[in-house]
This record gives structure tokens, C-alpha cells and sequence, in this order.
């Protein structure tokens, strides 16, 4: 029996993997009689209450997917949501049709139909967990789905990590309420790795902690290929290389340094990850800013003060606080932290660093892997002063959801997603079909509008690999910058110039994006509107897009056709 009262057992490979169970729920080692054979009533309790957190947080998670637009709008609510579907309907039609094809002639042709191929930019887990899904419907609400689904994972296993130090009650309504907060919500309308990476982050939390419990060579093996998962997700995921020394001394257990199994955690994350990181490392620099990493701090650190009030709001960001001193003074009389709330602070201050100190730029939706941690730290505040008996039970988690709720109920613009026009413009020139002529588009628009239109192309096209459509950016066919748009340059200065460019490329068919407010349009896209409302006889407007960014942006887009 261990110091804390829970009687050992030896896990199945599945809770092994997933779950370390709380005290509560610890299973007898001795044989039971057919009368004994049956749940204590705290484990019931709280085996019930997982169930229904996974339900409720999946009926949740789908509904508001469809009520919230997702669904319905298309891929231009975010400049790298695009590039993330392209790319994963990329390596799905390589496994459906280009197996035995070299993977990086196959993916350069694919970029030069459909430029929103990111792979490279982006680590590749993401795409290998969604292109096999695509296989079976290829869809765009399919990667909504996966949102969905994984923002219900990570509730469940905020649950399950909460029941390590919290009652089951307010475990179950911190992960619960946790959805409701606004950065969750959005993302979860968008094609995005964030919510994927979150999962992974607390993922490994919950197998690190285990093995400072127990610790094995195996246990060691599985965290470090948790986290490679996670590196291998997203860059960022790198802040957990913290969670092992951090969270080792901050459980007491700094012992473990010395042996061979903690040091053996290091080895997959070596193995799998390492590899691709060294690769990418060339091409992940232009997607950064320009700023060393002190110049970016100075920046960061006063943002992401403003974002965390922003983002979660200021009762469950001061509990939170609250929490965490408390843990770190609590743990200094005692020398040591329980192994979860070690492991949790650890994953969250490394999480925090490459927040702080890499300079990919500025966004509250690099908030969402400290959601877990703020939602369980400001319950744990919440259970800190003495509540009455029939309080207690209800009021927490009544509070925890209404605390949640201010964030959603102070935003300016709530989480819905209203993209439209992007995919009509599409769908209304027409696909090519078997046996027509290659077509070639050119859109001109910003990151989001070029990217939706690719993205739209892409998924309707009745054949990518060899495709029937070619759709050419504007923005780097008639212009040139890096990948954060930095260095701009128009290639074309004039209209006969940019005609004849046209004629050169063989563009048969031609996006101008004037949803785009008139003073942020590029050169570029003025000088494309300039030539095809010059009356060059080549040229004629073949329909007019209504367009909307956001329910109070609309505009038009103009689709011309070579006569």
C-alpha cells in the first residue's frame, strides 16, 4: 500500500496508456467473492461520471460544430486553416492513388496544382491522423468531426487527470466547463492542430506522472513517444522537454535523474522526433519573426498578461493563481508535490517558455494548452477555503461553469464562424471533367481568401494526382514576399505586363477578391482588377460572388473567363 492510501494493481495496456487511476477507484489485488465482485460506491460514482463527461462533452463538441457554422462556412476563417485541409487531402490521395510514387515528387506536384501544401512548415502528425479519415469520406466536415472529437478527448482526460487530487464532482465540471470557453469553442470550428496538440500536452502530464509513481523503463518509453506525438503535431510541443526535470524535482524525486529509465523517456522523443525537427528547421525560420528571442520576450511577455484574463477571465485566472501558489508553498513545507499537480505546473511553465521565447508570433490560441491546468487549478482554488457541508457539493461547480461563462458572455463577437462565397465561386465556374483540357485559375485575395479558394478547388476537383486544375496564388505569381509576407514585391508593373503574364501562365480563368477592405488590397491584386476592367477583348466578367468574411464584412468577388 502506497504512502497515500491507494492499494497497487497492475494496469491493462489501454489504462496503462490512458489512465492512472485515482484512489478512489483503485481496484482490490486479492480475489473478490461474487458478492464482492462489484465497484465501491465512490469508484461507481466516479466511472459514471466519466461516462457522461465523454457523452456530454461530444454531443456538445458536434453541436456546437453545427450550430456554430462550422459546417457550413467555408476554409477562410484563419490563414493556416486552409493549408492544414489541402495538406491532409494531399497525403490522403497519396495513400489512395500515389503508393509508389516518390513521396516528394508526389507532394511537389501536388503543391504546384493546390499551393497550400504545408507540410514542412507544419510537423506531419496531424496529417497522418486525418488523411486516412479523409480516405473514408472526403470531406471538410470530416476534419470538423476530428475537431470535435479531440476537444471531447481532451475534456475527458482533463477529467481523469482531475480526479487525481479533486473530488470527482469538480473534476467532471472543470473539464465540462472548460468547453464553454471561447478560444475552445473557435477552434473548434476551424481546421487546426492547436486542440490536437493540448490533447497530447496533458497526455503526457497524465503518463509522466505515472511514472514518477512507479517508475519503469516501459513507462518512461510510452511518455517519450507521447511526446514526440505532440512534438510531432506542432514545433511548440517542444516545451515539454521541460516536464521531466521540472516536474521530477518538483515531486521529490530527484533521485530518479540517476537511473536509467528516466533518462530512457529521452530516447523516442531522440528517435521519432528528432529527425524531423533537423530537417524542418530551414524552412519552420520563415514562418518566425525577425525578432531574437529577448526582442520577442519583451513583446510577448506583456501580451500573453492581457491574453490569459482575456481568455479565461479574471475569477478563474486569480484561482488559478491561487491554486498554484498554495501547491508551491504546501509543496515546499512537505518537499515535494503530488506527482499530477508536479507534473501539470511543469507541462504549463514549459509550455509557457516557448510561448515567451520563440518567436513565431503573437496569438491567444496558443492559450489552449493551458487550459486543462487553469480549469483544475481554479477548482482546486475553488475547494481551498472552508465551505458548509450542502454547500459544498453543488456551489463549486456551479461556479466553475458560471466563472467559465463570463469570458463568452464579455466577448465582443461570439465563437461562430460565417465564411461564405469562397466555395459558390468555385463550385459555380465548374469543374473540369475527364478528358477536358487542363484548367488553369489564378486567385488573387489575402492569405485567407487564396487559401479558401485553393482549398475549395481542391476538394471539389474530380482528380488531383494528375490533377485537372492548376489554381495559381496571386499573391505569389504576381508577387513575391517570404511565407509571413515579409519583403513584398510586385512582379508585374503594368497592365499590358500583367496580360501578357496571363497569356505566358495559360490562365484560363481569373478570382479578384474585393471582400478585402479597399486600403489593405495588395499592388498586386489592384493592378489584376485594373486589366480585367481594362476591355481587353481576351477577358470578360463571367459572374459576380457575394462574399462574407464575418456577418458584418461583406463584399464581392469578380470571376473572369478567357474568352
Amino acid at each position: 500500500m502506497h504512502k497515500n492510501g491507494c492499494l497497487t494493481y497492475s494496469p491493462t495496456v489501454a489504462e496503462s496508456l490512458l489512465y492512472t487511476p485515482p484512489c478512489h477507484m483503485s481496484l482490490k489485488t486479492k480475489p473478490m467473492s461474487n458478492s464482492q465482485n462489484h465497484l465501491k460506491p465512490g469508484a461507481a460514482a466516479a466511472t459514471r461520471l466519466l461516462v457522461l463527461v465523454l457523452v456530454l462533452s461530444t454531443l456538445f463538441t458536434l453541436a456546437f460544430v453545427v450550430g456554430g457554422g462550422g459546417f457550413s462556412s467555408d476554409l477562410g476563417g484563419d490563414p493556416d486553416e486552409a493549408a492544414h485541409a489541402v495538406t491532409s487531402l494531399m497525403l490522403r490521395d497519396y495513400l489512395g492513388t500515389g503508393l509508389g510514387q516518390h513521396p516528394m515528387h508526389f507532394a511537389k506536384a501536388y503543391y504546384a496544382d493546390f499551393p497550400r501544401v504545408a507540410l514542412g512548415h507544419y510537423p506531419p502528425l496531424y496529417y497522418v491522423l486525418t488523411a486516412p479519415l479523409l480516405l473514408a469520406h472526403t470531406s471538410v466536415s470530416t476534419l470538423l468531426i476530428f475537431q470535435a472529437l479531440t476537444l471531447s478527448l481532451l475534456a475527458t482526460l482533463t477529467y481523469l487527470l482531475g480526479c487525481r487530487f479533486l473530488k470527482p464532482l469538480p473534476a467532471a465540471a472543470a473539464s465540462l466547463a472548460m468547453l464553454l470557453l471561447p478560444l475552445a469553442l473557435k477552434l473548434t470550428l476551424h481546421v487546426m492542430s492547436d486542440i490536437l496538440l493540448a490533447t497530447l500536452c496533458l497526455w503526457a502530464v497524465m503518463i509522466w506522472a505515472w511514472y514518477l509513481r512507479a517508475p519503469t523503463v516501459r513507462r518512461a518509453l510510452i511518455w517519450g513517444c507521447v511526446a514526440a506525438a505532440a512534438i510531432l503535431t506542432k514545433g511548440s510541443g517542444m516545451g515539454l522537454c521541460l516536464l521531466p526535470p521540472l516536474g521530477t524535482l518538483l515531486a521529490g524525486r530527484w533521485r530518479l535523474i540517476f537511473t536509467w529509465s528516466w533518462w530512457c523517456a529521452a530516447v523516442p522523443v531522440a528517435i521519432l522526433a528528432g529527425p524531423w525537427m533537423i530537417y524542418s528547421t530551414g524552412i519552420s525560420k520563415e514562418g518566425m519573426t525577425l525578432l531574437t528571442p529577448a526582442q520577442y520576450f519583451v513583446q510577448a511577455v506583456p501580451f500573453y498578461l492581457k491574453g490569459m484574463p482575456a481568455v479565461f477571465g479574471w475569477p478563474l485566472t486569480l484561482l488559478a493563481v491561487a491554486a498554484v501558489v498554495h501547491s508551491l508553498v504546501t509543496g515546499w513545507r512537505h518537499r515535494a508535490l503530488d506527482p499530477v499537480q508536479a507534473s501539470l505546473f511543469a507541462m504549463s511553465v514549459g509550455m509557457v517558455l516557448v510561448l515567451l521565447l520563440v518567436p513565431v508570433g503573437l496569438s491567444t490560441r496558443y492559450l489552449l494548452t493551458l487550459a486543462p491546468p487553469v480549469m483544475l487549478a481554479a477548482a482546486y482554488g475553488l475547494a481551498l477555503p472552508p465551505w458548509p457541508a450542502k454547500l459544498e457539493r453543488w456551489c463549486q461547480p456551479v461556479l466553475l461553469f458560471g466563472f467559465a461563462l463570463l469570458p463568452l458572455m464579455n466577448a465582443d463577437i461570439w465563437p461562430t464562424k460565417d465564411v461564405h462565397g469562397f466555395d459558390s465561386a468555385v463550385l459555380s465556374s465548374g469543374m473540369p471533367k475527364q478528358g477536358d483540357v487542363k484548367q488553369t485559375w489564378l486567385v488573387a485575395s489575402d492569405p485567407n481568401g487564396e487559401g479558401a479558394v485553393i482549398a475549395a478547388a481542391a476538394f471539389a476537383c474530380p482528380q488531383r494526382s494528375p490533377s485537372l486544375l492548376r489554381v495559381y496564388r496571386g499573391s505569389k505569381e504576381l508577387s513575391s514576399s517570404d511565407w509571413m509576407g515579409r519583403g513584398y514585391v510586385a512582379a508585374v508593373g503594368s497592365v499590358p505586363e500583367l496580360l501578357a503574364h496571363l497569356d505566358k501562365a495559360g490562365i484560363t480563368r481569373v478570382f479578384v477578391d474585393l471582400s478585402i477592405p479597399e486600403a489593405q488590397r495588395p499592388a498586386h491584386l489592384q493592378l489584376l482588377l485594373a486589366a480585367m476592367q481594362s476591355g481587353d477583348q481576351r477577358w470578360k466578367l463571367s459572374f459576380e460572388e457575394p462574399v462574407m468574411r464575418v456577418w458584418w464584412e461583406k463584399g464581392t468577388m469578380l470571376v473572369y473567363q478567357r474568352s
